[in-house]
């Protein structure tokens, strides 16, 4: 976890940076156990007090949210707009390039946060704000070519075609049933976008 930089004295009675620090301190601690870290291990790792994460957060729901709104700001600034006008080919390449990127960070969180999402409703918020965002970035991306095809916006149409080939749960099948590597699973994922369009 990247040091906060903030004057030292100040951090203590900083509440913003306590409460930045124990999201940071989830998250890593998610990503390294591959569990939800009880109270006392998050606030070791943040290096305040336990009792600090129930003043920052009211519940553990509060938290969690809080920690799917931080990794899905994570993943987001990996994206970058894939101009709709450059050819279909180039396009797809780019996308899942980019796709590899934010599936490998987010693959740890999400692993956990599909556990929780049913007792959660700020968690399942958040996750499907970020389903969304990948749907409308497919959209946008190919949008001569959704204009082509009819009904491709509607149901079972080419956009969901598109949203199911190129989802997270696609790169996680190919990934962590397949054994595939993320290389070989951005290839598969490729080509299959590519059929698709063609």
């Amino acid at each position: 976890m990247a040091e906060q930089q903030r004057p030292v004295g100040r951090r203590r009675r900083d509440p913003q940076w306590t409460y930045d620090v124990l999201v940071d301190a989830l998250l890593s601690l998610v990503t390294e156990e591959n569990r939800i870290p009880t109270g006392k291990a998050i606030a070791e790792r943040a290096g305040v007090s336990e009792r600090s994460v129930f003043v920052h957060f009211a519940d553990r729901e509060a938290l969690y949210e809080a920690g799917a709104l931080r990794q899905a700001a994570r993943w987001k600034a990996l994206a970058e707009r894939v101009p709709s006008g450059w050819t279909t080919s180039r396009k797809v390449v780019a996308l899942m390039r980019q796709r590899e990127r934010m599936y490998e960070l987010m693959t740890p969180i999400r692993l956990i946060g599909l556990g929780l999402e049913p007792e959660s409703p700020g968690l399942r918020r958040v996750m499907a704000q970020g389903d969304r965002w990948f749907r409308d970035d497919l959209a946008a991306t190919f949008a001569p070519e959704l204009a082509g095809v009819r009904g491709a916006g509607g149901a079972g149409g080419l956009l969901d075609a598109l949203d199911a080939a190129a989802s997270w749960a696609s790169w996680n099948h190919l990934r962590a049933r397949r054994g595939l590597s993320a290389a070989h699973a951005r290839r598969a994922v490729t080509r299959t976008l590519l059929a698709l369009l063609g």
